[in-house]
């Protein structure tokens, strides 16, 4: 098995939903957005996110809003089999 990972910009306000399952203060379409996002880990064995611990943040094209925001790269780690 190898240990492998995906680098994502992603939106500083949507972190909160990422970490602490917190989405209050999210309108129904980013919810919405933010688990068809989600829902990619799921595909991959032993998925863990990755997150900034310090302000590292950037104005940058969020991956999973499209739009323009104060953003962290983080990363999402998995295990795949050996091709």
């Amino acid at each position: 098995m190898l240990n492998d990972y995906f680098k994502y910009t992603i939106s500083e306000h949507l972190l909160s939903a990422i970490i602490n399952d917190d989405y209050s203060g999210l309108d129904n379409d980013e919810e919405n957005e933010l688990n068809r996002f989600l829902s990619i880990a799921n595909h991959y064995k032993n998925a863990t996110w990755d997150l900034p611990e310090h302000d590292d943040s950037h104005f940058a094209q969020c991956d999973i809003t499209g739009l323009r925001a104060n953003c962290f790269d983080v990363k999402l780690h998995f295990t795949r089999e050996k091709t």
